[in-house]
Parts: structure tokens; sequence; C-alpha cells
């Protein structure tokens, strides 16, 4: 196949290949053999509904199939007829790595895999036999040797290959992060220092801006292993993707890698210079690489942490990259419940690992952090934090950033005020609403009834102009009125003079502070609470009436108040549903019992459903985008046409297929919507609903 042109065989060479194996070494590790066998494919199944890609009985020795020999004898007779050439490759192939070798010949029966048949059986009660660390290893060389077929067979848009880049020794890069991360001129905040001295586990609470990652990469320089890599783990595209930027800057480009749903579109955009058709290959191509083993340094969502944990789809990656890691958890009050458990339950599972793990917030409660720090069994000398009676870090603390007014009512109803306020001050000013029908209606009232030229930012834009409002909100000449939802919140670098803020949760308001007079370089910026939301509750109402009557009697806040609000408001914890999701999720028994329900060779596709949909998200098509959405695919364009999808809710698709305005485009194997969509406002749900929701 490999000589003729476009022949395919239509056969699984792995079978041959782990039969000529054992063959040429019959002393072969079995758990290399199983490595081999099922290195593109799972193992095989009885129930073909599965949606794994898997070897087929027919194409094993008949001891295993035990349908027959036929198509088998078929493989071999094939094989046999090029066996010189086979023959000849083999013996180069053992003088150049000097190891001996049993003759091959055609009288060689190859009806022998070297493998006890309990390895193919895909129930835990099958393997017993199997010793534990025999199913650990047998994965750990599967992941390996997948990652080096991969990696090998990596050619960049120009044909070049792909060589995987060195583990950067983080200790050798300790002056540029310094320089990268410090302002000119500016010392170490002591709480930096101390984070950077620490070995072992550790929390560490920082204040929006305070210089918290600076804190959390010297924590890691100290705490790498040799060859050790790092995985730093943020909850939104956005943060990931500006901390990416941020690494980008310091290390090596080729080490970082970038890993969530819509990474291929954030590669695309990094290759400017490049063709079109170029940077589409080259962006695939390291989309893919980066679920795998390329880069050293990886900035990713919690869910690729928990999709080896869970064994999800190239599970087997984590066995050899998680061994002795570094890990950072960047705005982990931020994770659901659910997320919040099975990553803490993943935690222990990396630790047996000898990885090494930090914990790092703004306005993490102090629930949580007694949950992290008591389930982890951490150090209370590796907790860390701004000390108010130090000086410079009392400069931290006590930093006046936000002058807080609640005032009566809603934003939309107030929106004359807040107009005359914007006018007569002069300002910038940050104007944020909990849903998006919300904020496209005050955006409209704004542009339509007050002649203001506001920019609109929220989560039903597409990845094309969404980019595109980031970029300019993100510059010097930002818009002078921005309206936008909790996509705001997102570790976007902006800097707004005033804010109005419809109500939410104290963790949540605090990351929307964190937008406005960012550095606390000004005197205090004046920040509106309203009461109530335009729309309904989209949070927790208790939790944030709670915040609205702690937030009354703020005025300034500093962060040290904020801190204290954010613990008085989650003072009783989990309760409810959301305790049941974080017991569900630290409770996991895929995890807590992960080495004795290994079952080598197979994975489980629920968990990229899980993962994949985002949070309960699924992308659609305006229609009004249809026709270049197509003629990009027909030039191969995918990823320009991927960023033509915007995401909505789950439940957001069922009222729209209840109301007729979505349905499946089966040649594009696309959701496609009738709803209006355009540039400046995203899309619309208006016409499913009268309700502002």
């Amino acid at each position: 196949m490999m000589r003729t042109p476009r022949q395919i065989w239509k056969h699984r060479h792995e079978t041959l290949s782990t039969a000529i194996a054992f063959h040429l070494n019959p002393q072969f590790d079995p758990c290399a053999l199983f490595a081999i066998l099922t290195h593109h494919r799972s193992i095989p199944v009885t129930d073909i509904s599965t949606r794994e890609k898997c070897l087929p009985w027919d194409e094993l020795p008949p001891d295993f199939g035990g349908y027959g020999d036929s198509v088998w004898q078929q493989m071999l007779a094939e094989l046999r007829a090029s066996l010189p050439a086979l023959d000849d490759l083999v013996k180069r192939l053992a003088r150049t790595l000097k190891f001996s070798q049993q003759p091959l010949s055609a009288q060689s029966s190859l009806l022998e895999l070297g493998l006890n048949g309990l390895w193919l059986q895909r129930g835990v009660q099958y393997q017993r036999r199997l010793t534990t660390e025999q199913k650990w290893r047998a994965s750990l060389l599967r992941g390996l040797l997948i990652s080096s077929d991969h990696m090998a067979s990596a050619r960049g848009a120009r044909g070049e290959r792909l060589k995987p880049p060195m583990v950067p020794v983080l200790s050798e890069y300790k002056s540029q992060i310094q320089e990268s991360e410090l302002p000119a001129g500016k010392p170490l905040l002591p709480f930096q220092q101390r984070a950077g001295e620490i070995s072992g586990d550790a929390v560490l609470k920082a204040p929006t801006g305070s210089g918290k990652t600076l804190a959390a990469m010297l924590w890691a320089v100290r705490n790498q292993s040799e060859n050790g890599r790092l995985f730093y783990v943020l909850p939104y595209t956005a943060s990931i993707n500006a901390m990416t930027d941020r690494f980008k800057r310091i290390f090596p480009p080729d080490s970082i890698g970038v890993l969530h749903h819509r990474n291929a579109a954030y590669l695309f955009r990094q290759m400017e210079d490049e063709p079109a058709r170029e940077r589409n290959q080259t962006a695939r191509l390291l989309a893919g690489l980066a679920r795998e083993m390329y880069h050293p340094i990886r900035v990713c969502t919690p869910h690729q942490i928990l999709r080896f944990a869970l064994r999800g789809r190239g599970w087997e990656f984590g066995l050899a990259e998680f061994q002795n890691a570094c890990f950072v958890f960047d705005e982990v009050h931020a994770f659901e419940p659910l997320i919040t458990g099975l990553t803490l339950a993943t935690v222990k599972l990396l630790r047996e690992m000898g990885s090494r793990v930090l914990f790092t917030s703004a306005t993490i409660p102090s629930f949580l952090e007694d949950i992290i720090v008591t389930s982890l069994n951490i150090d209370p000398a590796n907790i860390v934090s701004p000390d108010p009676a130090d000086k410079l870090d009392s400069l931290v603390c006590d930093k006046l950033r936000h002058r807080i007014e609640v005032r009566a009512g809603s934003l939309l109803d107030d929106l004359p005020q807040i107009v005359q306020e914007i006018r007569e001050s002069g300002e910038s000013a940050l104007l944020v609403c909990n849903h998006v029908a919300t904020s496209q209606e005050v955006w409209r009232q704004l542009r339509d009834d007050y002649d203001l030229a506001p920019r609109l930012l929220h989560s039903r834009f597409n990845g094309r102009d969404r980019n595109e409002i980031e970029r300019k909100i993100t510059s010097k000449d930002k818009p002078a009125v921005l309206v936008a939802t909790q996509a705001v919140e997102v570790s976007l670098d902006i800097d707004y003079d005033r804010g109005y803020t419809e109500p939410a949760p104290a963790d949540a308001l605090g990351q929307r502070l964190g937008r406005i007079n960012r550095k606390g370089a000004r005197p205090p910026a004046s920040v509106v609470v309203f009461e109530r939301p335009s729309g309904g509750h989209l949070y927790d109402q208790t939790l944030t009436d709670e915040t609205v009557r702690l937030m009354r009697v703020a005025d300034i806040l500093t962060e040290a108040s904020l801190v204290r609000i954010v613990d008085e408001v989650y003072r009783n914890g989990y309760t409810g549903t959301a305790l049941e999701e974080f017991n569900r999720g630290v409770s996991n028994q895929d995890i807590t019992q992960f080495r004795s329900r290994i079952v080598p060779g197979t994975y489980r596709p629920w968990t990229d459903d899980l993962f994949d949909q985002t949070d309960g998200q699924v992308e659609v098509l305006p229609d009004s985008l249809l026709d270049e959405f197509t003629a990009l695919r027909r030039q191969q364009l995918y990823v320009q046409a991927e960023q033509l999808l915007v995401p909505i809710r789950m439940g957001q698709k069922f009222k729209a297929l209840k109301a007729g305005t979505l349905f499946y485009e089966e040649t594009l194997r696309e959701w496609v919507t009738s709803l209006n969509y355009s540039s400046e406002t995203g899309l619309d749900l208006s016409a499913q609903s009268n309700n502002i929701l």
C-alpha cells in the first residue's frame, strides 16, 4: 500500500504487526505487544452500537476472533507475498538498532500474538487475572506509542517535520518571568516571594491586578521536577487565550499549547502572515497535537484534565505527561460545584503520580478554601495571601478602587439617569447585564434614543465577530461605553472609569469590579449596583440578595472588604443542589477507584459529549451566513468556516426547534437558524420569546 499511490489495503496492519513483533522476539513484553495491537483502534466489542473505532474480530488470529480465519489467512497470504521486502527492512532495522531477532520466513505461522485472550475482554471482571501494574503499564505504553505515531507523522503546511519541543526548565526563565510580569522598576511583593519559596501543594489568594499570575509562575519554578510539564488551568476560553499570549512572551512559543474547544481558531489568529489555506492546515494540526503530548506547557480548561481521570478519548496520554507535573488551577472560585468536586478527586490521583498542585483565586470563599485544604491535607504554611501587616502587601489589600452605590430599580429602567451621569462625568463607562437580551436592549436604547456609540459584548456572537470586539475593547482606543454580560468577567484586560451592574453574587460581582479602575491607580471609581435584575434572576436569588444587602453598607470597597463580603455571602457553603453536585463529583468512583477500574485499550465516549458540549452549549449557523460558510468549506478553509458558528445553550436550542427557527442541515452536518444575526448585536432570540432572558 505504501509503495502504490492511492491503493488502500482495507485491513488493520496492527494485528499483523503484533504477530510479527512476537515472532521476532518471543520474550517481548505483553504490555508492549498490547500497545502495538491497539495503537490505532480500541479492543473489539460485541456491541456494534458503540462509537469507538474498534479492531474487527475477523482480522485477529482464530484463537481470538472466533468467526473463522478466512480474513486472517487472506491477510497472511498478502503479507507473505511481500515477505522479501519486509525481511530486508527488519534486518536493516536490527542492524541499526542493534537487536537480535528470530528468522522471518514464509514458513512462519504468525498465528500467535503473545497475549492471553483476557487482554481483549472489556469487562473489569474478565481482566482480574491481569495485575493493576500490567493494566497501568499497557495503557501507559499505548499512550506513548499513539502519541509517538502521531507526532512522527505530523507535518506542517509546507511539509516540514514538526519536531516536539524540549520541556523548558522553568528556573532558567525566572528573570524573563519577572521582567514580563512586573511593572518596570517594581520589586517583588512579599506574598509573591513567599509563593516562590513554597515546596509542595499550596493555595494562593490575591486580588485581581495584584500580580497573582506572577506568584503562581514563581511557585511553578520552585516546584518543577526534572522534565516535569506545566498545566495552567482556567475556566474560560477568553482567559485561556489571554494567558497563552502572556506565556508566549516568556517561553519558546512552540512549547506552549492551548487546549479548549475553540483552540484551532485561536491558533489561526496567531498566524496572520501565513496564506489562508496554510494557516488552516497548521492551526488544525497544532490544535490536534495540543490534545496529545506535543506541548510541554499547556493552558487549558479543567475539562481537559478531567477527561483523563474519567477515561475519555486519549486518556492514556495523561499517564505519561501528568507524572511529576505542576498544575495551577486558577480562578477556582468560578468552577461549577460538580467540576470542583471532580477536580478535587482528580487532584488526589495526580498527587499519587508525583504531581504538585496550586489552587489560586482572587475571591475564593473561605468555605471552599477549607474544603481544598482539608481534603488535600495542605500544610497551613502553604496558604499564601498578601499580608495586611506588611507595608508593601498592604498596598494591595487596602487599595481603594471602588465607591459602591446600591440603587433601587433596574439598570434598564435607570438608563436616562445613567446617560446623564456618563455625559456629566466625561468618563468611560462599563454597563454589565445578566442576560444577553437585556444587554441587546440596553445597547439599542443607548444608540438609538441617546445618540451614544456603545459597543456590545456577550456570548451569542460568532467567533469572528467576538474576536474583533475583544480586539477593539482591549486596544488603546477602546469604546467610551461598553455594554456587556458576564462575558466581560473572563480575564479580559480592560479598564473603565465607572460602572453600572445588575445584581450578582459577590464573587461574580468582584470579577466585574476588576474591569473598573483595574489597577487602582486612580481615585475610587463610582460603581452602581442595582437592586433588581431587568430580566429575572440568573443567579441564586438568596446569594444575590445577600450580596446587595452587604454592598449597601460597603461604601468605599477595598480588596480586603470584598473578600469579607464573599465569605459572608457563602458562609453556609454549598447547599441544596450545589452540594449534591459537589458530592457527586468528589466521590466519583471512576476517579476514586481509577487504578482498579482501568480497562486497557478502551475509552468512554460519553465523556467527549459531556466536555465537548462546553457546559451544555451547541453551536448554530445563522442562515444569513450560510452562503459564506459553504464557500469557505468548499475552499477547505475550515477554521474560518467554524468561526461563523454561534454558541447557544441547550435549552435555547430546544426552544428554537419548537418555534421552527432551527433545523439540521444534513449536507453540512450543522444546525442552521433563521433567527436574526448581526455583527453589532449578535444572535437575537427575541423572536422566540417576549421575555427578556
